[in-house]
């Protein structure tokens, strides 16, 4: 104990040195010249790897203090003599840790890799032209002035040091950078796979987790002749905990939220924990957790806190699996529900393609790439910010009256393709939930991040369901900010406290919460893990099991 607190103080000594209370920044703690995990961005100012591994390793240090303090008095002095630590060191410790620098950049709602990384242009040669690694065919200095990264390093962070950080901006976070990595070394595929899995992204969690398993079995960078990628090996194993199964420790505690990726029967792996050895199974049927022996084990599942003991074998269900029976959601869900309030694409219709489509069309007449990938970002985001992050590509900066422009001529061609929309374009179950939320004397509003909402609603013949209607011409800041939920309760009368936001998008489901709301997302729970419940599609929303209301009657189980 006392070797290991030494080694945590004298190296937390490192980062008052390192940095310094920035008054230009409102006195935030700020941390120059230092070179992150990318190798493709060198001497930059405020790290965000750098900067989150420091804060944790500053509050680490005094957690150590304050452990030892309270158990060991005698041994903290005698440490503390030698090595001429105090306490208000220590206090200085939190100081930092608790002004530390892990900007946001405003536009983009992404977390900033650096000072000025998200400030340079993209890196403007496609990948055939460039050669990898792009270190063997151009110069440093070329690649430093760009806004590309040869391996994880802001997503190395998220990885290490995520949790706490809103669900929904880790999403984006991770997408952005995603797209601006090279993956030009080995080590780079296992902790994207490990993210992508975390954040909603199947499909990459097991492309990265392919590329880690088989770098060298398939020779994948073309240099397994000077030997094998002993860390790219360990990076599959890492795969399966840290992604696939969810694997993190949080406070001291064994955290999991196991998911079986689609095609797989199951898969299966074991531990060394504090003395104790630890088997985790995940099949199709459930996640099993076996202690063979020694003291019983706290550990987390999907959210819920699980004792292990040896002899039990404890099964759980696949986390995000969306079932929410009536028993849970009374505990969930709040006692009296007076109003629904619904978003509309993707909950009650489909205008998803459509979107997709007018953003299509206008990325291609101003050449500017653009496809279903780059598509994901744009869910739930308000109109011009989904322009910003098209624009990232583009090959010139466009001013205010110019995006102006391009969003007016995108909003044109969303508005030609609706105009063949009908009643029968509604979701099924749709129509017959908002008839039953009105007869079970709900109030009802939508909250919707279109400005064409209203129209929408007509064609779609549903107008006349809702008492309020709240689109983006009524807010000033869009999702995943609260506003637009909050001005919807408003308009309803109601405490925000006894509404269900019912969403489809992560940046939605976010603004739901914060807005105090209970939140039903709609579609994949790996993506849409802050709800309370996920459901497939709206269809499965049942009243008896969610609006708890003196009007409503629930069966009980």
């Amino acid at each position: 104990l006392d070797a290991g607190a030494e080694i945590l103080f004298e190296t937390a000594r490192i980062w008052p040195q390192a940095g310094h209370f920035d008054p230009l920044r409102g006195g935030g703690f700020a941390i120059h010249g230092v070179t992150g995990p990318d190798e493709y961005s060198v001497l930059v100012d405020n790290n965000f790897y750098t900067n989150r591994m420091a804060q944790r390793h500053l509050r680490r240090a005094a957690e150590a203090w304050e452990r030892l303090r309270e158990r060991h008095p005698q041994r903290l002095a005698e440490l503390a003599s030698r090595l001429s630590l105090e306490q208000r060191e220590v206090d200085e410790w939190r100081r930092i840790a608790d002004a530390m620098l892990l900007p946001v950049d405003p536009q983009l709602d992404v977390y900033a890799q650096d000072d000025t990384f998200l400030h340079k242009p993209r890196w403007p040669h496609a990948d055939a032209e460039s050669g990898r690694p792009l270190l063997l065919h151009y110069h440093p200095l070329t690649l430093f002035r760009h806004q590309i990264s040869k391996q994880a390093d802001l997503v190395m962070a998220l990885m290490l040091a995520g949790d706490g950080l809103d669900p929904a901006r880790k999403r984006r976070s991770f997408e952005h950078y995603e797209a601006v990595t090279t993956h030009d070394s080995t080590l780079s595929a296992a902790v994207h796979g490990i993210v992508a899995a975390e954040v909603g992204l199947p499909g990459q969690a097991w492309r990265f987790f392919r590329d880690a398993l088989r770098v060298d079995l398939d020779d994948l960078h073309g240099n397994t002749a000077h030997g094998v990628h002993m860390a790219a090996m360990a990076g599959s194993w890492l795969g399966l905990s840290w992604g696939f199964a969810g694997l993190r420790v949080v406070d001291g505690v064994l955290h999991f939220a196991p998911t079986l990726p689609q095609g797989w029967n199951g898969y299966g792996f074991g531990l060394q924990w504090r003395g104790r050895t630890l088997r985790i199974d995940v099949a199709r049927d459930g996640v099993r957790y076996r202690l063979p022996e020694g003291e019983a084990l706290d550990v987390v599942h999907a959210g819920e806190a699980l004792r292990l003991v040896p002899g039990e074998n404890p099964v759980r269900p696949l986390a995000g699996t969306g079932a929410v029976p009536i028993a849970q959601a009374r505990a969930t869900f709040p006692r009296r529900c007076r109003a629904l309030v619904f978003d509309l694409d993707g909950v009650l219709t489909d205008t998803a393609h459509v979107h997709y489509r007018a953003w299509k069309r206008l990325a291609d007449e101003i050449g500017v790439p653009f496809d279903e990938v780059a598509n994901r970002r744009l869910k739930g985001v308000s109109r011009a910010a989904s322009l910003d992050i098209l624009l990232e590509r583009a090959p010139r900066a466009f001013d205010a009256d110019e995006k102006a422009a391009l969003m007016e001529r995108k909003n044109g061609y969303y508005r030609e393709a609706i105009a063949s929309f009908g009643p029968g374009d509604l979701f099924a179950g749709a129509r017959e939930l908002l008839r039953d939320a009105r007869d079970a004397g709900l109030r009802i509003a939508l909250a919707s991040a279109s400005r064409n909402a209203p129209e929408l609603l007509r064609r779609l013949g549903i107008a006349n369901a809702f008492d309020a209607v709240v689109d983006a011409s009524r807010i000033a800041n869009q999702k995943p900010d609260p506003e637009i939920f909050l001005a919807a309760a408003q308009a309803l009368g109601v405490d925000p406290g006894e509404c269900i936001g019912i969403e489809d998008a992560a940046a939605g489901v976010a603004a739901i919460k914060s807005a105090g709301m209970a939140a039903v997302g709609i579609g994949d729970p790996r993506e849409l893990r802050q709800a309370d419940a996920v459901l497939p599609a709206i269809a499965d929303f049942r009243l008896d099991a969610f609006v708890l209301s003196d009007a409503v009657t629930v069966t009980p189980q």
